[in-house]
Order: structure tokens, then C-alpha cells, then sequence
């Protein structure tokens, strides 16, 4: 059984950790699971089209992000995507227009579920959850916040596509 660590606000903030970075909820410090070789490849696919069209689009990408949900309470998100302004100093203070989490292996939807309503819950517009081992996504939003099957990833405003069988085609020929 492991030991929960309990710290202040202000040392989360002020803290670096060994590995990925931690979620804060309540006090408590939550470790994130590793990312392996399928969740990096696609998180790095992902940032990769976002960074084709982030000056067309107006757009600003940033991955592995403290994005604060309450005063004590704060996720970091695998990509989030805001529009062109500003958007916080150290912390983001301004909801992502998206956000994207892509699941390792270890990933369970029952403890990402509770992370994609919180995201929802300070208006987040979008947020796209993908599974490289099952090579499948699911959209989540105000509209539909228990998620719907995708089979791209998508937006209105800005108008925007990621068509996923390009991203499976990369992670299939990584694994020949």
C-alpha cells in the first residue's frame, strides 16, 4: 500500500518532481503514471499537428501542464490547447479551448473519468481521450460530457481535423 503525501499549495506550485509531473488534489500529491513508448509516440504526433497549425489557427499548445481546477486542486494535462492571448504567468488561469490525455497502459477509465469532468467543469469546450492500445479515442463536452467513440479527432472553432488512422499507421510502423 503506498503512502499518501500531503504538502501545501504553494510547495506543489514551487515543486519539481523526479519523472512526470504530479496532480495536486486537496493537499495530496498524485503520481501519474508513466507514459511508454505508444503514449509518447502519439502525444508526440498529436503536439506535432498542432504545431503545423498553431500560427494559421491562432493557437497555443503546450504539453505536460499544470492546469489549475480549483485553488486546491490542480491536473496536468498530457496537451492543451488554448486560443492566441493571454492565458496565465506561472499557471494557466484561462480554461484550455482542448484538452488531450492519452492513456499508458496502466490507465484506468474509472481514475481518468473523474480528471476529464473536472476539465469539463471550468470550460474546457473539449477534451479528447486517446488509447493507443486500443487505437481508439473518445470525445467528451458540454454536449456530451459521458463521451462519445471518435474516429477523428475534431473541432468547430477553430475548424480543425486529426484524422486518427495516420496516427495508428505511426504507431504500427514503430512497432515493425
Amino acid at each position: 500500500m503506498s503512502t499518501k503525501t500531503f504538502i501545501a499549495v504553494n510547495e506543489y506550485l514551487q515543486t519539481s518532481f523526479e519523472g512526470p509531473d504530479r496532480d495536486y488534489l486537496d493537499g495530496e500529491v498524485v503520481e501519474r503514471n508513466m507514459g511508454e513508448l505508444p503514449h509518447s509516440l502519439v502525444q508526440t504526433e498529436l503536439i506535432y499537428f498542432f504545431r503545423q497549425i498553431a500560427t494559421q489557427l491562432k493557437l497555443q499548445i503546450r504539453a505536460e501542464i499544470r492546469i489549475q481546477i480549483s485553488p486546491t486542486r490542480y491536473r496536468v494535462a498530457d496537451i492543451a490547447v488554448w486560443r492566441s492571448g493571454k492565458i496565465g504567468k506561472q499557471v494557466p488561469t484561462v480554461p484550455p479551448l482542448l484538452i488531450v490525455e492519452v492513456l499508458s497502459p496502466e490507465d484506468r477509465l474509472i481514475r481518468v473519468q473523474p480528471k476529464v469532468q473536472e476539465y469539463l467543469s471550468i470550460g474546457v469546450q473539449r477534451v479528447w481521450l486517446v488509447d493507443p492500445d486500443k487505437k481508439q479515442a473518445t470525445e467528451y463536452s458540454q454536449n456530451y460530457p459521458d463521451g462519445m467513440r471518435v474516429s477523428s479527432l475534431r473541432t468547430e472553432e477553430p475548424a480543425m481535423e486529426i484524422r486518427l488512422e495516420a496516427v495508428w499507421r505511426t504507431l504500427d510502423e514503430s512497432a515493425a
